[in-house]
C-alpha cells in the first residue's frame, strides 16, 4: 500500500515489551509462557474462544476479524492465512498476559502488532483517535487480522470503517459488520451504540451529499449528543455485561 508504514506507537502503542530480534522464537522462559497461558485461557475466558469459536472470518480479500487469538491460533492463521499484521483492538496492557502472548507470538512470526487506543464495546470513540485511525488506514499493510476479546463489537466497529474507507463499500452494507449471526454482536443491549453510531452517520451523510465519513467526523460528529441519545434495552444488559462479560 502506498503512503508511510503504520507502527505501533503511531496507533497510540507502546515500544517492544518482549525483547529479543524478529523471527527468532519466543522471547517468554517456559515459567511465564506456561502462567500466562493458564490466566488467558482460564480467567480471560480463552477457554470458549479455543475450544468452542474463535470468530474468525475474512469479510474482504486480506481483512480478517476474530475473537483474542491463543498464540498457538495466530501461528496456525498465520500459516492458512500470511498476515502482515494484528490490529489488537483490547485496550493496550503491556503487562497483561494475553498482551505479552500476543506480542511475543507477533515477534517470532515476523508479524506487526498494532494495538490500537480508544475504542469500547459499549462507549464510543472521541473524535481526536477515532479521525487519528482514519487517517492512518490507507498506511496499514495488506492483510491484517482484527481482533478484539470476542470479535463480537469492537472487531465489528472497525471491520466496518475498514471496509468502507479502504475497500469503498457503501456504510449501509459495511455496517453488516455488527450482526448477532455469526459474529456474536447484540445490537439491542449496550453494545448497541455501535450501531447507533453508525445510524446517525448514515442519516446525517444522507442529508448531506458529497459529505465523507471522514468529514463528517471532523465537523459534525457530536459523540456526547449521540451517547446521549441511544436507548439500549436495559434487560439485555446482564448478558453482554455478566455473561458474556464484555470488555
Amino acid at each position: 500500500m502506498p503512503g508511510k508504514s503504520v507502527t505501533r506507537e503511531s496507533l497510540g502503542g507502546s515500544g517492544p515489551i518482549a525483547g529479543g530480534p524478529m523471527n527468532s522464537g519466543s522471547a517468554l522462559s517456559r515459567a511465564e509462557t506456561r502462567r500466562f497461558r493458564r490466566h488467558q485461557f482460564w480467567t480471560d475466558h480463552g477457554v470458549f474462544r479455543e475450544l468452542f469459536y474463535a470468530n474468525l472470518h475474512e469479510v474482504a480479500p486480506g481483512l480478517f476479524r476474530s475473537a483474542q487469538p491463543a498464540p498457538w491460533q495466530i501461528r496456525r492463521w498465520q500459516e492458512a492465512h500470511r498476515f502482515d499484521a494484528i490490529l489488537n483492538i483490547r485496550a493496550p496492557a503491556p503487562s497483561e498476559p494475553h498482551f505479552r502472548l500476543e506480542q511475543d507470538a507477533c515477534d517470532a512470526l515476523g508479524i506487526q502488532h498494532l494495538p490500537i487506543h480508544g475504542f469500547g464495546s459499549r462507549d464510543l470513540p472521541r473524535r481526536e483517535p477515532l479521525l487519528r485511525f482514519l487517517d492512518q488506514i490507507p498506511t496499514l499493510p495488506p492483510r491484517l487480522l482484527v481482533h478484539c476479546k470476542s470479535g463480537a463489537d469492537r472487531a465489528g466497529f472497525i471491520a466496518t470503517l475498514l471496509l468502507h474507507q479502504r475497500y469503498a463499500v457503501p456504510l449501509t452494507e459495511a455496517r453488516a459488520q455488527l450482526r448477532l449471526w455469526p459474529y456474536g454482536h447484540i445490537r439491542h443491549a449496550n453494545t448497541g451504540i455501535l450501531d447507533w453510531f453508525f445510524e446517525r452517520a448514515v442519516a446525517e451523510l444522507t442529508q448531506k451529499p458529497g459529505m465523507s465519513l471522514r468529514s463528517w467526523v471532523e465537523m459534525e460528529y457530536d459523540r456526547e449528543e449521540i451517547l446521549a441519545s441511544f436507548r439500549p434495552w436495559y434487560r439485555l444488559d446482564w448478558l453482554t455485561d455478566r455473561i458474556l462479560r464484555r470488555e
